[in-house]
């Protein structure tokens, strides 16, 4: 928090030149058929990115930005997992998340997240694109340097829940309803009559609902 923006801009640089030339080296690890090594460089493209996640997220709190500073933090946990999982070279990395995990109980409020649920015609593998289930595939492992991801196809929303435990915990409610208007859930101040319009679950709900960051995701 007390370094200087500018220095972390910086690092910031370095990071992103760091992961384009990795993402060249893993690449030629494909050409030559080396699954072990690609999926290590993986685990490294996973730090880089927790990295400057948590750069970021140090800067947006310093400008005044803690919504945009949560996200940052959520993807820079997610990134450091990613990384754990990418290889077993990484294991040691859980320290790193476990400190994440401390600046998120130490520096932002309790928050309430919401979850979007959704009927699903087929799931397609990322990785070999059939029908997920009918090939080997499994979700979150690493094949080749890429983890495998379930594609949803011809999705229909059915419902939306507060949960504990949300797939995406940057889904979650931005403000709360008070007799003066929305309050921000991060800075506690009223918000603008403008602002309190935008992001509530339908257009003919009044101003005193919460509103939901990233409700589609």
């Amino acid at each position: 928090m007390t370094r200087d923006s500018e220095l972390q801009e910086e690092c910031i640089s370095r990071l992103r030149e760091m992961r384009r030339e990795c993402a060249e080296v893993k690449k030629n690890a494909l050409d030559q058929v080396n699954e072990d090594f690609a999926n290590i460089l993986l685990g490294f493209e996973c730090v880089v990115d927790s990295l400057r996640h948590e750069l970021r997220m140090w800067i947006a709190l310093k400008e005044g930005q803690p919504d945009a500073a949560w996200d940052r933090l959520i993807s820079a946990q997610e990134a450091g997992r990613a990384a754990v999982r990418a290889h077993r070279g990484f294991s040691a990395l859980t320290e790193h998340v476990e400190r994440l995990d401390c600046i998120e109980k130490v520096v932002f409020p309790p928050q309430v997240f919401v979850s979007t649920g959704f009927i699903v015609g087929s799931q397609e593998c990322s990785i070999c694109g059939t029908e997920y289930g009918d090939c080997d595939h499994l979700e979150g492992i690493p094949y080749n340097g890429e983890f495998c991801l379930v594609l949803p196809k011809r999705t229909a929303i059915d419902h939306v829940a507060i949960v504990d435990h949300p797939r995406d915990r940057r889904c979650r409610i931005t403000t709360v309803p008070t007799d003066q208007g929305s309050r921000n859930r991060m800075t506690w101040k009223l918000e603008s009559s403008a602002s309190e319009s935008t992001g509530s679950m339908a257009g003919n709900q009044s101003h005193a609902d919460c509103q939901f960051n990233g409700f589609w995701r």
